[in-house]
């Protein structure tokens, strides 16, 4: 809008600005507004939002935790005893099979009995008399009932001997009398049970 100026209402119209204008605020509004005053919020203040905690999180997307194997505690080897010292005694003699220890102990004439009739006689009437394949068991024979029961019958036939049946003349052979005696008291012992089979010791 064009102001028009007059020379008597110049200074007026200048004042004036040229008339109020329609969109204009009044002359009172042309003071800064007053800021507005601060009251006070009796509102309840909405509550705070926290991260969710991990309890919220539901159960199926929770990540299982890795189970830890058991811990085997393995037991502590136990140190052996230490065994005794072994107690030094006096070795035992080995047993010889060849030579037994003796099983009696014979007077000086039964043991020469013994000696003449492994040596002369064991080849067939087996070693300590019990006898063989081809000749009779004396220990059997020298009994109380047998065939030969007395000693001068046994002195009579290991002298003269049993041809027919293969048996020598001991007495042709010159095996002493004294000699055959003896045989007689060591086979007479072992028929009565007296003598034990092996090999006997003298006695002193």
């Amino acid at each position: 809008m064009i102001c028009k100026l007059t020379l008597a209402g110049g200074l007026l119209a200048l004042l004036a600005g040229c008339g109020p204008k329609p969109d204009r605020p009044a002359a009172t509004d042309s003071l800064p507004p007053s800021p507005p005053q601060a009251t006070a919020d009796t509102s309840t203040p909405p509550p705070a939002t926290s991260p969710a905690k991990p309890d919220s999180v539901p159960v199926a997307a929770r990540p299982r935790p890795t189970p830890k194997p058991p811990v085997v505690t393995k037991p502590k080897p136990t140190t052996p005893a230490e065994p005794a010292p072994p107690t030094t005694t006096a070795a035992a003699p080995a047993p010889d099979p060849y030579h037994p220890a003796p099983r009696d102990t014979l007077d000086v004439d039964t043991y020469q009995g013994w000696k003449q009739f492994e040596l002369n006689c064991s080849r067939c009437h087996g070693e300590y008399a019990v006898g063989s394949s081809f000749a009779p068991a004396l220990v059997v024979s020298l009994k109380d009932g047998g065939t030969i029961p007395t000693k001068e019958l046994f002195i009579t036939t290991v002298c003269a001997g049993r041809l027919d049946k293969g048996m020598p003349s001991w007495c042709a052979l010159g095996l002493e009398m004294s000699k055959i005696e003896q045989i007689y008291s060591y086979i007479k012992g072992r028929a009565d049970g007296k003598i034990a089979a092996g090999r006997p010791a003298q006695r002193e």
